[in-house]
């Protein structure tokens, strides 16, 4: 039975025992608010509201791991390092230049703690997942908190790969490394099963726990496919360059990245008209995608309002990816005999 109990804690205790206080790798990022939901933290201090409580882990050398709660330590000491002003009476003010009520009023804040003694960490990653689910965790947050071989090859060596850093996909709350995940469980579905397969949280999360220890006939088939998807990394590396950073859309990327795959699985490696011709493809139907976009009502191309609506309604669906490739096919195909996207006049 893992053993808690719920402690008061001051603001002034949290700030004297900083040092000690330490996150564990499954958290998010620690600067994810914006100045105004700090701010607004601090406001809730001052007005003595009611805060959720903090959970922490106390480990055998006595120091605190934090399962929940980080944005608000963070806001709070960051405050009181003078990182960002808050705003009383409509000038804004530091907690240096704050009034000693006002910095008592913050000093002895208490927030309720629940603490566990030593709970193994297993335990608590479900414990962390559980707690988010009332709060606004993305896919990419949540499967962070999982363990094993593909969780460290989609947020290690894939999603460091430079075809992959260079995309035009956000850094923060781990949007590279959920199209990672999205790619690697249609590569791995589709070598297995030759079909495509969902892309949402609970398939991704089962999609790690099978290949968490991969043994045996598992261990060899992980090994081949990740070797094949950085294979498939290093070729789009070397047709985009650093044009990738034009690529925004996850759903895009996914179906040109599952498409390439395909492609090459296929016919073998393009020479290098045939990879000019592929990049040049690729932005040829993402700049028309935009421009038809930009129409509105006015679209003229029904074929790229089809394709569009296959990218931004339930993108991350198997019906959806399996459909968005059968076109990338039949885009592809049209454009090397005329040089066009299909629809266009």
């Amino acid at each position: 039975m893992i053993k808690r109990r719920v402690e008061e804690w001051t603001i002034e205790r949290l700030d004297r025992e900083r040092d000690q206080i330490s996150f564990p790798e499954y958290q998010r990022e620690k600067l994810l608010w914006t100045v105004e939901r700090k701010a607004l933290l601090i406001d809730s201090i001052l007005r003595d509201f009611d805060i959720p409580k903090l959970y922490f882990n106390r480990l055998k050398d006595r120091t605190i791991e934090v399962i929940d709660g980080q944005q608000r330590l963070w806001s709070v000491w960051g405050f009181m390092d003078d990182d960002y002003a808050y705003k009383i009476d409509e000038k804004a003010r530091l907690f240096s230049g704050l009034g000693p009520t006002q910095k008592e009023r913050i000093r002895n804040y208490k927030f309720q703690v629940t603490v566990f003694d030593a709970a193994d960490d297993d335990y608590l990653r479900e414990l962390f997942v559980r707690l988010q689910w009332g709060l606004l965790l993305n896919t990419g947050e949540k499967l962070h908190a999982a363990t094993g071989k593909m969780k460290q090859f989609v947020f290690g060596r894939f999603s460091l790969h430079q075809f992959v850093t260079h995309l035009g996909i956000p850094e923060r709350r781990y949007a590279r490394q959920t199209l990672c995940a999205q790619i690697c469980i249609n590569c791995f579905t589709r070598e297995k099963l030759n079909e495509f397969t969902r892309t949402r949280y609970d398939d991704l999360l089962h999609f790690f726990g099978e290949y968490e220890h991969p043994q045996g006939k598992d261990l060899e088939t992980f090994e081949k496919a990740t070797k094949k998807l950085i294979r498939v990394a290093d070729k789009l590396w070397k047709i985009f360059g650093a044009e990738a950073k034009a690529l925004r859309s996850r759903s895009y990327i996914l179906s040109i990245y599952l498409f390439f795959d395909e492609l090459i699985s296929q016919e073998g490696d393009l020479a290098p008209k045939g990879e000019k011709e592929f990049a040049e493809f690729v932005f040829k139907l993402l700049r028309r995608l935009r421009e038809e976009s930009r129409l509105g009502l006015d679209r003229r191309n029904r074929e790229l309002y089809s394709f569009d609506t296959m990218l931004s309604s339930a993108p991350g669906e198997k019906y959806q990816i399996a459909r968005r490739h059968e076109k990338l096919i039949e885009y592809y195909s049209y454009y090397k005999k005329t040089g066009k996207i299909k629809g266009d006049s």
